[in-house]
C-alpha cells in the first residue's frame, strides 16, 4: 500500500496560507508600535521641501496647515482645510528661509520673479523677506531647520513680529 499523499499541492497551499496568516498577524502587532515611535504631525514641525530642490532656486509652495494661526494669506479650502503659500529659498550653503507669500502692504499674493518677490502693486522683497524699499515692512518669516535633507519650518510662530 502506497502512503504518499495523492494531492501534494494541497500541503503546499495550506502551508502557504498558514505562513501568510502568520505574517499578517505579525504586521498587525507591529504596526501600532511604529506609530507610537513616530513624531506627531503638527504645524511646528512641517517639511516644506527638499534642500537639494531649493538650492536650485526659490520655490512657491502651498501647504496645508493643521489649524489656522491667523497668518496673512491663509485660505480656507473645502472641508475646512487651511492652506498657506510660502516662498522657500536658500540663503546660505545650509541655511534656508521660509516666508509668507502674502504682501503686508497691499493684501495680495506675491509672485516669484527672477531675483525678487513682487506684489500686485509692484512692491518688492528679497527671497528671504527683506523689503527692497526700506519704507515697506518685511515679510513674515518662519523659523527653519534642515533635517535629513529636508527644509523643516515651524508655522506656529514667526521670526518677524506680526503688525
Amino acid at each position: 500500500m502506497d502512503r504518499r499523499d495523492p494531492f501534494p499541492v494541497r500541503r503546499y497551499v495550506v502551508a502557504g496560507l498558514l505562513t501568510a496568516a502568520a505574517v499578517a498577524g505579525l504586521l498587525l502587532l507591529v504596526r501600532p508600535f511604529i506609530f507610537s515611535f513616530a513624531s506627531p504631525l503638527s504645524d511646528a514641525n512641517y517639511t516644506v521641501a527638499s534642500a537639494a530642490t531649493i538650492r536650485n532656486g526659490p520655490k512657491l509652495v502651498e501647504i496645508v496647515l493643521s489649524e489656522s494661526h491667523g497668518w496673512p494669506g491663509e485660505v480656507e479650502r473645502d472641508d475646512e482645510l487651511i492652506s498657506l503659500t510660502v516662498v522657500v529659498s536658500a540663503v546660505g550653503p545650509e541655511a534656508f528661509a521660509v516666508v509668507d507669500a502674502w504682501s503686508p502692504t497691499n493684501d495680495c499674493a506675491l509672485t516669484l520673479g527672477a531675483d525678487r518677490l513682487t506684489d500686485c502693486d509692484g512692491d518688492t522683497w528679497t527671497f528671504d523677506g527683506v523689503p527692497i524699499d526700506p519704507a515697506d515692512p518685511p515679510l513674515l518669516a518662519f523659523p527653519t531647520t534642515v533635517s535629513s535633507g529636508a527644509v523643516v519650518a515651524d508655522f506656529t510662530r514667526t521670526t518677524v513680529s506680526v503688525t
